[in-house]
């Protein structure tokens, strides 16, 4: 293993772009900074950066160990911190979707169930997932629940139906006609557009397109561009409760389709594996809806 100092310089020079900033930060001489890198470049034996005059640029091999490096050092702080606490640290992996409309407004209560629990929320919902030490403990992930190997918990069913905003919702007729939506934009966070795809063909309607298309890559993106009057979006009602109960967004249309995907938390089946997260896992389908 490289020394853990380099490895702490590299976290940093690659935040800030600048071995002068790193320097700054780390209360380090720059010439210090530059060794430390040199160091573990020779490690790597490769760049890690590209050194201009005021700034310095991950190279493709830089930018392949940063989240493997920041994993690793917020693993090691978690744990040093629940050893000072005497308490326990999990870090979890979901979509930015499911960690802000879901399980943000739950932690309280988590907190409140699991005191000595503290929990790292990962949302690097695209990096290969690594169970393990300098990984993760636990992923949530959207699926249709096939995982072999692995433990499996459903913790949110798809439910899909139309969402925008009221005013918008106004101009799509009263009652609301789906030929209207031919002309409103459709907002999307499947770039293959799925979903619209199968709640039109549950209407009957799968020839409707929209004046326009505009794609996200978050559904939270795209149900807070329909809140805002943009267009319509296909939404979860799980995850747009909070929108849905306070009005910022409404379902026009009264047919609702269950896709048979969701989102579910996976762990490796081993015992060890499973043991570390089972309460947590309790926790979470405890508050699956019904």
């Amino acid at each position: 293993m490289p020394p853990l100092q380099t490895l702490q310089t590299f976290s940093v020079v690659a935040e800030t772009g600048s071995f002068t900033l790193a320097a700054s930060e780390l209360n380090l001489s720059q010439s210090a900074i530059s060794r430390q890198i040199q160091q573990l470049e020779h490690y790597f034996g490769c760049s890690l950066f590209q050194r201009h005059t005021r700034k310095v640029v991950l190279t493709e091999q830089g930018e392949a160990i940063v989240p493997i490096v920041n994993g690793l050092l917020i693993s090691l702080r978690n744990s040093f911190e629940a050893t000072r606490k005497k308490g326990r640290s999990l870090t979890v992996r979901m979509p930015p979707t499911f960690a802000r409309r879901w399980l943000l407004p739950r932690l309280t209560d988590l907190h409140d169930h699991h005191e000595n629990l503290n929990i790292t929320i990962d949302t690097a919902w695209f990096a290969r997932p690594v169970f393990g030490t300098g990984g993760i403990d636990l992923l949530i992930t959207y699926g249709n629940g096939h995982w072999p190997g692995m433990r499996v918990e459903l913790l949110l069913p798809e439910k899909l139906t139309p969402m925008c905003s009221p005013e918008l919702a106004g101009s799509l007729g009263e009652p609301a006609r789906i030929a209207s939506l031919a002309n409103c934009v459709l907002l999307h966070s499947n770039p293959r557009q799925s979903d619209w795809a199968l709640w039109l063909q549950a209407e009957g309607a799968y020839q409707i397109t929209g004046a326009r298309n505009q794609i996200f890559d978050t559904q939270d993106f795209a149900m807070t561009a329909a809140a805002s009057g943009y267009g319509v979006t296909m939404g979860d009602l799980h995850l747009a409760r909070q929108d849905l109960e306070s009005g910022a967004l409404v379902t026009p249309f009264p047919r609702i389709i269950e896709s048979g995907y969701g989102y579910y938390a996976i762990c490796p089946a081993r015992a060890d594996a499973k043991a570390g997260v089972s309460d947590l896992i309790d926790w979470l389908v405890g508050e699956r809806p019904t």
